[in-house]
């Protein structure tokens, strides 16, 4: 009889289910719906299995895994570990993430596969759940040979989800920039686990984690440096953050939510990785405040772009940045308070980015899909062609105000509670004695404060633009009906989410904490009772019972005063009339807020992260050359980004001008492409020989 340990049997399924969803989905020829209800099925029982042994870990951690251990060539490489299988704390919370946020999606995908994709159904389906596989190898993979193998894949997956509409020529462009700036993540991402490595003559992260002391100041800089350019790039984190509102719209809105919810948390996962568990220790303070920078500049640059957008998924794809600015701010603030010597202000911080990077899995993948329902059904992501939707889509927008207010930071939703988290953690720096470090982060809690008020501001206009008032095209008007049944219950079901962890944080602070503290070498988190949002409980204490007493008060109160008003007006017929309007008969979609009209005060305030520039075009008889006004017009207001124009775009074409050049190698003779691998080869051998401290 041959026992199986539980973890490993529920793992083990887990990637058979998905294996058996992207075999069933990517040979399926059939364009029917029901072509993908197989793959869809089997992707959902391999979150299952995953979810049920995440939770299994964080409710009773033990060690366990499975290594394939390679021979060495000599007595003193007596073998390299390649494939090491295993959970960590860390790996758990984000395990938990992709089975519930990608459970949802999946859920949602069985409707939007029946409405929104009308060819390669099957293989969409069997590639959600390659892409599904790919991202829980990343959590589980424990050496370096499988984690960069794992990394890859979910990568190539991601590139043909996103092209999966491959008819549009802007769909492969955009596609061709996605897997591009990938590679260059993957090409980070490689140098700092090979720096890890040779540095440490180990190639499992549990070895490498031991063997960390042995690096000298400039290799495990070097290591930061390109794991904070691989896994930032793939995180999206400003300026590394060009490809999101290039691929977001490209990619089926489903896709969107798996890749903006789950798939760029991969890469805050690799950031938390590598100088948390494998590199410990005491991080030098440049290491925190390059976080904190490039942070803040994500939070400030993305709601800025978000707000001039138009285009719907593309105004959600600029969120993401600002959002993963947020959870940089925290990281950053954990390294460096780990830096100063105070370990439980760095838990504190770290538990806000962690909290944060659930909360933003959440609303962002709830916000996508309305998203997708609404652009979907109408036809066009152009939020100036869409409004009215309300109507026609009741519950969609419900969810998606929801969405909005959780992404906004608004209480009582989950957003408000990671940010106030953050804000705790920030000011704490008060008590650290270092004067540097309250200016810096006093200044943050600022930039944290700002891009929040943005964000409301920034969601008045998504929602009120594209749900409210009357509609601006006929499909709009007739077109438009309400998303399947099972995308709205997937929205609902991640609004529920929302508003419990906005209500009652602690069940997910708890476990979370715990992992936090580990990793920062510091005592169990607790908070004072006394029912704050942003509370912790401790063991025993009523903080969290009081916390949802209170809000429980306040809805019920709520409800009594809606009937109570009801029965007073309830024997008495109330008048009903036209709304004033100033006196205009016919009040017709021109003389709506337009989306670009909303956007004019923060594109005048903030100028200088924008250059702008509107062109207007009279209409009808009479103009302003003829000495009369024109009785229509059309105004074009064109948004260009510094960043692109003055990094991008000339480091595009410098790059293809150097291909160009190099394209001359390419002789065609066998001798020199085999003198090109011999000196290639000798490269490598004097990097790894430099990287391990010996001499070349």
């Amino acid at each position: 009889m041959i026992l199986v340990d539980l973890p490993v049997a529920l793992y083990a399924l887990s990637l058979l289910s998905f294996a058996l969803a992207a075999l069933a989905g990517v040979t399926s020829r059939s364009a029917s719906v029901r072509a993908a209800h197989p793959s869809l099925a089997l992707s959902l029982v391999g979150l299952v299995f995953g979810g049920s042994l995440a939770v299994l870990q964080l409710g009773a951690p033990s060690a366990w895994g499975s290594e394939l251990v390679v021979p060495g060539f000599s007595a003193a490489a007596p073998g390299i570990t390649v494939l090491d299988f295993g959970l960590t704390g860390l790996g758990a919370v984000f395990l938990l993430l992709l089975a519930v946020v990608g459970g949802v999606v999946v859920l949602a995908s069985l409707g939007y596969v029946a409405r929104f994709v009308h060819e390669r159904r099957g293989p969409l389906a069997g590639l959600i759940g390659l892409f599904l596989m790919s991202m829980e190898l990343v959590i589980t993979s424990q050496s370096v040979f499988l984690f960069l193998l794992a990394w890859e894949g979910m990568t190539l997956v991601s590139y043909f989800l996103v092209v999966h509409e491959h008819d549009s020529w802007e769909v492969r462009r955009a596609g061709l920039f996605y897997l591009v700036m990938s590679h260059a993540a993957a090409a980070g991402v490689l140098i700092s686990l090979v720096l890890l490595g040779a540095g440490t003559g180990a190639w499992t992260f549990s070895s490498i984690a031991a063997g960390a002391g042995r690096l000298g100041a400039w290799q495990a800089g070097a290591v930061f440096v390109a794991a904070l350019i691989g896994f930032g790039t793939k995180a999206g984190v400003a300026p590394l953050h060009v490809w999101l509102p290039e691929a977001h719209p490209a990619a089926p809105s489903n896709v969107s939510a798996l890749m903006s919810g789950v798939m760029i948390k991969m890469g805050v996962y690799g950031a938390i990785l590598v100088p948390f568990e494998l590199l410990g220790g005491t991080p030098p303070l440049w290491w925190g405040f390059t976080w904190i920078g490039l942070g803040a500049l994500s939070c400030l640059l993305g709601v800025l772009n978000a707000i001039a957008q138009h285009d719907l998924k593309r105004l959600l794809a600029f969120h993401s940045v600002e959002n993963i600015g947020i959870i940089f701010l925290a990281l950053g603030a954990s390294l460096v308070f780990l830096s100063l010597g105070a370990p439980l202000l760095a838990a504190l911080s770290l538990l806000a980015g962690l909290f944060h990077t659930w909360n933003h899995a959440l609303f962002k993948a709830l916000l996508f899909l309305g998203a997708g329902a609404a652009t979907g059904s109408a036809g066009t992501r152009d939020m100036e062609a869409l409004g009215g939707l309300a109507r026609r889509m009741p519950y969609t927008a419900l969810f998606f105000l929801g969405g909005a207010m959780a992404i906004s930071g608004l209480p009582p939703l989950n957003g408000f509670v990671s940010e106030w988290l953050l804000f705790q953690s920030l000011f704490g720096a008060f008590t650290t004695g270092s004067l540097a470090t309250e200016v810096v982060f006093t200044a943050v809690a600022g930039v944290l404060a700002l891009s929040s008020g943005l964000a409301a501001y920034c969601f008045v206009k998504a929602f009120g633009v594209t749900f409210l008032a009357r509609p601006r095209s006929e499909a709009a008007r007739s077109v438009v009906r309400e998303a399947p049944s099972s995308m709205t219950a997937a929205m609902g079901a991640l609004f529920g989410l929302c508003l419990l962890l906005g209500v009652a944080p602690f069940l997910l602070l708890g476990p979370i904490s715990t992992v936090a503290s580990g990793l920062v070498g510091a005592p169990p988190i607790s908070y004072s009772a006394g029912g704050a949002f942003g509370s912790l409980p401790r063991p025993g204490s009523t903080g969290g019972s009081l916390a949802i007493g209170v809000v429980a008060l306040g809805l019920a109160a709520g409800l009594l005063v809606v009937w109570l008003l009801r029965r007073m007006g309830s024997g008495h017929a109330a008048p009903r009339g036209a709304a004033w309007d100033c006196g205009i008969d016919a009040p017709t979609p021109r003389m709506e807020y337009t989306a670009s009209g909303y956007a004019q005060p923060i594109l005048r305030l903030f100028g200088g992260f924008y250059r702008a520039s509107s062109h207007l075009e009279p209409r009808g008889p009479g103009s302003p050359r003829q000495g009369s006004l024109a009785k229509t017009g059309h105004v074009e207001v064109e948004v260009e980004y510094p960043l692109v124009a003055g990094f991008y775009s000339p480091l595009t074409v410098a790059v293809q001008s150097l291909a160009r050049r190099v394209s001359r190698l390419q002789s065609g003779g066998i001798h020199a492409y085999l003198g090109y691998m011999v000196l290639t080869l000798i490269g490598l051998l004097v990097i790894l020989r430099i990287a391990g401290g010996g001499a070349p």
